[in-house]
C-alpha cells in the first residue's frame, strides 16, 4: 500500500467512504484529496464509489411495477430451500 500525506490506502478508502455518507473535517478532506492526487488506484476507488452511489440513487427513483417480474422455476425455489435447510447437501 502507498502512504501519502499521513495517509495509507487502506484509511483513505474507508475515509472517502465515510465522507459519502456524512461531513468530515477539514483536516480528513484535505488529506483525502492530497492522497488522491498521487494515488491512481484510491481514485479509481472513488469514482467506483461514486458510481455505485448513482446506479443505487437511479434504482431507488425507479418504479419497481416497471420492472419485468421475473419468477424462479419450481425446481429452483425447491434446490435453494434443500440448500437453506441442508447445507451439507450443496454441490461441491
Amino acid at each position: 500500500m502507498m502512504n501519502h500525506w499521513a495517509f495509507k490506502c487502506k484509511d483513505i478508502t474507508q475515509l472517502i467512504s465515510k465522507s459519502m455518507d456524512e461531513k468530515v473535517p477539514l483536516r480528513i478532506r484535505l488529506g483525502i484529496k492530497f492522497h488522491l492526487m498521487m494515488c491512481h488506484l484510491c481514485t479509481r476507488y472513488k469514482k467506483q464509489l461514486e458510481l455505485i452511489q448513482k446506479a443505487m440513487k437511479n434504482f431507488e427513483n425507479t418504479d419497481a411495477s416497471a420492472l419485468p417480474a421475473k419468477k424462479l422455476p419450481d425446481d429452483v425455489k425447491e434446490k435453494i430451500k434443500t440448500y437453506l435447510v441442508h447445507p451439507n447437501n450443496r454441490p461441491k
